[in-house]
């Protein structure tokens, strides 16, 4: 993301310095745009402010500087004001980007939110708001016009295993080219490079499939246009709406026009064969931008076309490619740093070992999504990784959408605000997981272990069996269906319920994947010290791994690919 690199460019003091400046000037700004316009939002003042006096009706230039220089700090404090109203259920409003002001609601109320119809609390209208994706894509119907997701989660709930081979295959080989087959002299090198290649390269199999997956210049023109829409949409918040336009074009421009150049003949030719076999898909590519063109073709046929379909493209690689890059370099970073005395990689490596053994060697019965509910020590792994470093400390966006709501405890909420749900800070409350800071590689399969006792005393006490299942459930984190991937009852890293990503499916395949392959054919470790090592840096509410943490990589003598 553009921030990070500023970040790495210009070093901690000055990246804060300008944080410090760009707020001055856009708190400036929104004083003057709202002396003249008004807040285009009407708050309650009912409504608590965020480390504000309970008379103010504004943030203070320091509570909204808080939000770019210790948001952490802020969310947490929002999580214990509404743990000590949550008798009552009062809501937080809290500053965001520029002018932005969001309400936080108390976890109490999720299902009376959950339970809301999308006329009234509209999901891809809160996302519309944050990306701003009327100004950078050119158009708000890439996000609200959902068909494009909708075959998303069609593949994702239906068909997946139909795609998950190519991509193990890609990742696989993304692996071996990457980190190489000398079982004699360690490589050097940088953990989130590596990892963000092998995921959008496996990803990008996925997407698009063959031979895009493995043309370095759409790799890089894809996270580069991933990376525009993610900046564009801090830049545009902080700036007044009537700049937004202008702002949005010039910001994307580039990048969508690069990855334009690279996407265009296979587009057409894709068009082409669409076209001449309007039924006939026996020749179809495996692979999601196959999926949305045969959709759009019957349905949206005015979006048959580059421009269009580079956007859509750009919105699929978002949710598929951006975040699982930064859960990847997370997650083997976390297990080669964990205390000598989880054993990790060894007993990561034996489950690896196991589940190998059970497919007699054959990939293709392998990676089933009731065979990988199997792996309950990466499965833990994965899940203790991105309950620490969740990529945003809150979950659930949601856009009022008509007059007069009001909450389940009778908080108005006026149309055009934006709700959410703090999420960090819960997966960090030492109510819910004891030790809350400390990476617990298997602290889920111990919580599972324990969830299978209380549900075995349940069933012989059956006046209690719902109360001691539901205790059980939550304290283990929420349903072990092997589908729920970290999205349960308190990990809210993917939402919860009908609207929850469909994309953590595609995460849990591609985590699975990636430790199976290092531990079975690969020693890593670190090239330098703990306190060498740059930390993960938190850019508004959002954590980003840095560059730097360098790895030193060896295959494994005897190993060989399954």
């Amino acid at each position: 993301m553009l921030t990070a690199v500023i970040y790495d460019l210009l070093g901690p003091s000055s990246f804060f310095g300008l944080c410090i400046l760009l707020t001055i000037l856009s708190s400036v700004i929104y004083m003057f745009c709202s002396s003249i316009f008004g807040d285009t939002v009407k708050f309650p003042k009912s409504l608590p402010l965020i480390r504000e006096r309970p008379s103010s009706s504004r943030f203070s230039i320091r509570t909204r500087l808080s939000y770019y220089l210790n948001c952490t700090s802020m969310y947490n404090e929002i999580w214990k004001k509404i743990s000590q109203f949550s008798s009552k259920g009062i809501p937080v409003l809290a500053p965001s980007l520029g002018s932005r002001k969001e309400i936080f609601l108390p976890h109490k109320s999720i299902k009376w939110f959950m339970s809301q119809p999308k006329e009234v609390l509209g999901m891809w209208e809160g996302f519309n708001e944050v990306f701003q994706l009327r100004h950078s894509l050119g158009h708000e119907k890439y996000m609200l016009d959902t068909w494009a997701v909708d075959v998303s989660r069609r593949v994702m709930t239906q068909d997946l295993e139909e795609f998950i081979d190519p991509m193990r295959e890609e990742l696989e080989l993304a692996i071996n080219s990457i980190l190489g087959m000398d079982t004699e002299t360690w490589k050097p090198l940088d953990l989130k490079d590596t990892m963000r290649t092998i995921i959008n390269r496996s990803a990008s199999r996925f997407v698009v499939g063959l031979p895009l997956c493995r043309d370095d210049g759409y790799l890089n023109s894809s996270l580069n246009s991933i990376e525009s829409i993610v900046s564009a949409a801090g830049a545009l918040g902080i700036m007044p709406s009537f700049i937004r336009p202008l702002l949005g074009r010039l910001s994307t421009y580039t990048a969508l026009k690069r990855l334009e150049s690279r996407c265009r003949t296979v587009l057409q030719d894709r068009f082409a064969h669409i076209a001449k076999n309007p039924d006939d898909r026996s020749q179809d590519p495996v692979d999601l931008l196959q999926r949305m063109l045969r959709v759009a073709s019957v349905n949206r046929p005015e979006e048959m076309n580059v421009p269009s379909m580079i956007r859509r493209l750009v919105m699929a690689n978002l949710g598929f490619i951006f975040q699982a890059g930064f859960a990847g370099t997370n997650v083997i970073r976390n297990i080669l740093e964990s205390d000598p005395k989880h054993d990790t990689i060894n007993i990561l490596r034996e489950e690896a070992q196991r589940f190998r053994d059970a497919s007699g060697g054959d990939p293709s019965h392998l990676w089933t999504r009731s065979n990988i509910s199997r792996m309950i020590f990466a499965d833990s792994a994965a899940r203790e990784t991105l309950r620490i470093h969740t990529f945003t400390s809150r979950a659930m966006v949601r856009q009022v959408m008509v007059d007069g709501l009001h909450s389940d405890t009778g908080m108005p909420l006026p149309r055009g605000s934006l709700l959410s749900f703090v999420s960090q800070p819960m997966h960090t409350d030492p109510d819910h997981f004891p030790d809350p800071h400390s990476y617990e590689p298997f602290r889920f399969v111990k919580l599972r272990n324990e969830e299978d006792i209380r549900a075995k005393e349940a069933s012989q006490q059956p006046d209690q069996n719902d109360e001691f299942a539901d205790k059980a459930r939550n304290d283990a984190g929420g349903n072990w269906n092997p589908h729920a991937f970290i999205s349960t009852a308190r990990l809210l890293i993917f939402g919860r319920g009908r609207t929850s990503c469909p994309g953590r499916f595609l995460v849990e395949f591609q985590l699975k994947i990636l430790i199976y392959n290092l531990m079975l054919n690969y020693d890593i470790r670190f090239a330098d010290e703990i306190d060498q090592r740059p930390t993960n840096i938190w850019i508004c509410e959002f954590l980003f791994p840095r560059k730097g943490v360098k790895i030193l990589v060896k295959r494994r003598t005897g190993t060989h690919d399954i």
